[in-house]
């Protein structure tokens, strides 16, 4: 059976593989622990990635050190197939009966034609790569099928029924199949060992679907305004189809253009007293800051000098309030405006260096960013966070060890996030602090063993918030077991706790909740086209197109109640564990609705599976 690491083992491993992914990417590589199919990695790497038992059968296979990439992960599943086949059908079969031996065979041969098929299994439930023996479409994992090939199709099924994310040593330590299991792997001519080798891991098929369309060019800036409406803005020229320069407002049903667009770069965004306000550089000319009226475009200059800059925006106490740079021959200055009857007035003095975000924390203006204190003073004061006290800067609590890139208040708590390392050793990451607190909170104490650093700087660029988690992107690679890996997306719901959300491939700069879903924008291009949206109200969204599932409450304690369904009939209700366990419950069928008893569930978080006549429906809540 394979054994578990401890928690302390583990982060240890995390920790060596920051440093060794750190150094992988400086080579154009990513370490196994953290591959996506199409990263430039050696053969070896990526067939580890789909299965680890290669590291005990063949851990040098021939070709193994040649440099490898794959378009799409049912390509490299099918390379790990195919090899698997080729080496055991090498493997000396003499202490095999003539009847082992022919099943053998025709079995291997059978996997050569299910590898071609290219038909996985979709892993709807764990938000990490696992083992999916029969998905909610009736695709099987290799070894299910090979079982159902065989003429043991209720085996496989029964498998499915009570061990369905289960690995093969697993599933066979257990008493419910092991001598099925161990028989059917004799009769066949296979050592459990064997299985497991076969046995592929799937990734996380957490539905992320295009927003809107999608934008033909990078998005920097996602906000929501007053009407419901969301205004996207970066660096593109069409916006799901719209001819769109540089800024787009969705309405739900479609972007539109606001009048000719902007030209420049765009930083940051803000809705004031009805009108939107975008912040950045040389907008349709020399301007930092560019004013939209809902019919025509305004602009201004906040930070004047060689190039005007607008950094961020925010409104505090009923005023709009900036932040940027101004540049001149003999270098450059950084600072906080407001904006007074037409005017925009200096907040307290110059700093030495970007102020990075603004938020309002305990009745007071607050700035973060790279500055560690003054402009043209040497001494260090202001940790790269401080509030406004009359109308000077004072660092705010202990300060923070690195430069802050978003602030996000949330029930008078004030959460700040930004880079998650600097020259290799972890720095902040995520923190938090409530009114009158003497010292920030550090997030997750165990970032470091769970978020690793990408070539560049890995950072935390915005966060969002949505029933007590946080969500963060940035630039990062993120891997909270030794078997699932992620790129630039997270969830945080606990100290120490963090999840693995998405695979872009480039760096993501914006992300807002929107109407129960998480939506994001970034440089990601292959993965999805710059925008990308997941539902959030029932932590893995419906399968079925058309259907808005609801989960109450969540937090269960006694019942959870899932509503909004069609098609539901009587059919079968699946629990799983954060680990994939199985968990029997009483399931009571309503019109349109589901009750399930949830009383004799230990606490934490689980998965529910239904599969209705329009297709699978899943949704998570955490038992209290």
């Amino acid at each position: 059976m394979l054994q578990r690491l401890s928690m302390e083992s583990t982060k240890a491993i995390h920790m060596k593989n920051a440093v060794t992914l750190f150094l992988g990417f400086a080579l154009g590589h990513v370490a196994s622990a953290a591959l996506p199919p199409f990263a430039s990695a050696t053969l070896n790497e990526h067939l580890r990635e789909v299965n680890m038992q290669w590291v005990k059968q063949d851990p040098a296979p021939d070709g193994g050190a040649a440099s490898a990439a794959f378009t799409h992960e049912s390509d490299r599943i099918h390379r790990h197939l195919v090899m698997v086949r080729e080496r055991l059908l090498l493997r000396s079969t003499s202490g095999l009966t003539a009847d082992q031996r022919a099943n053998r065979s025709h079995l291997l041969n059978r996997l050569w034609a299910y590898a071609e098929g290219r038909r996985f299994p979709q892993n709807l439930v764990m938000a990490k790569r696992n083992p999916v023996f029969i998905d909610p479409y009736g695709t099987a994992c290799a070894v299910g099928w090979l079982m159902i090939e065989s003429g043991h199709g209720d085996l496989a099924k029964d498998i499915s029924a009570g061990y369905n994310l289960g690995y093969v040593h697993e599933i066979i330590a257990d008493e419910r199949y092991a001598t099925g299991v161990a028989e059917w792997a004799s009769v066949h001519g296979f050592t459990v060992d064997e299985l497991a080798w076969i046995q592929p891991g799937y990734p996380p098929s957490l539905p992320w679907q295009p927003f809107g369309g999608g934008t033909n060019g990078e998005v920097t800036v996602i906000e929501n305004l007053a009407n419901g409406h969301l205004l996207v803005a970066g660096a593109f020229t069409d916006a799901g189809g719209t001819a769109a320069s540089r800024v787009a407002v969705w309405n739900g049903t479609a972007f539109s253009a606001l009048g000719n667009g902007l030209q420049g770069t765009v930083n940051c965004a803000v809705e004031f007293e009805g009108d939107i306000y975008i912040g950045g550089a040389m907008l349709n000319g020399p301007s930092d800051l560019a004013r939209w009226d809902g019919a025509n475009w305004t602009f201004q200059t906040v930070f004047d000098g060689k190039y005007p800059v607008v950094t961020a925006l925010h409104v505090h106490n009923g005023e709009l309030h900036a932040a940027g740079t101004i540049s001149g021959f003999a270098g450059s200055t950084d600072h906080v405006a407001r904006l007074e009857s037409g005017q925009w007035q200096p907040v307290g003095s110059a700093l030495n260096g970007n102020v990075h975000a603004l938020d309002t924390h305990a009745g007071r203006l607050v700035a973060a960013g790279a500055f560690t204190g003054f402009a043209y003073d040497p001494l260090p004061s202001l940790s790269h966070v401080a509030e406004l006290e009359g109308n000077e800067w004072s660092q705010l609590a202990n300060g923070l060890n690195a430069t802050v890139r978003d602030l996000l208040s949330v029930n008078g708590v004030l959460h700040a996030a930004g880079d998650l390392y600097l020259n290799i050793a972890p720095v902040f990451g995520m923190a938090r602090i409530a009114a009158g607190a003497l010292a920030w909170e550090q997030m997750m104490p165990g970032l470091s063993g769970y978020v690793y650093p990408t070539l560049g700087t890995p950072r935390i660029e915005r966060i969002a918030h949505h029933n007590g988690s946080i969500y963060f992107v940035g630039e990062f690679g993120i891997s909270s077991s030794m078997m699932l890996y992620g790129y630039n997306v997270g969830r945080w719901d606990a100290v120490d706790v963090v999840a693995e959300l998405a695979v872009p491939e480039a760096a993501v700069h914006a992300a807002v909740v929107h109407e129960d879903q998480l939506v994001i924008g970034g440089a990601f291009a292959n993965w999805l086209p710059h925008l990308a949206v997941l539902g959030l109200t029932t932590g893995i969204p419906s399968a079925v197109a058309g259907q808005t599932i609801l989960v109450s409450p969540n937090p269960a304690r006694e019942h959870v109640r899932i509503s909004g369904l069609s098609g539901v009939g009587m059919a079968p209700v699946g629990i799983t564990d954060a680990a994939g366990r199985e968990h029997p419950v009483e399931a009571t069928h309503m019109d349109h609705a589901v009750m399930l008893n949830t009383a004799a569930l230990a606490s934490g978080a689980y998965t529910i599976r239904i599969m209705t006549t329009k297709g699978p429906v899943t949704a998570r809540f955490v038992k209290q």
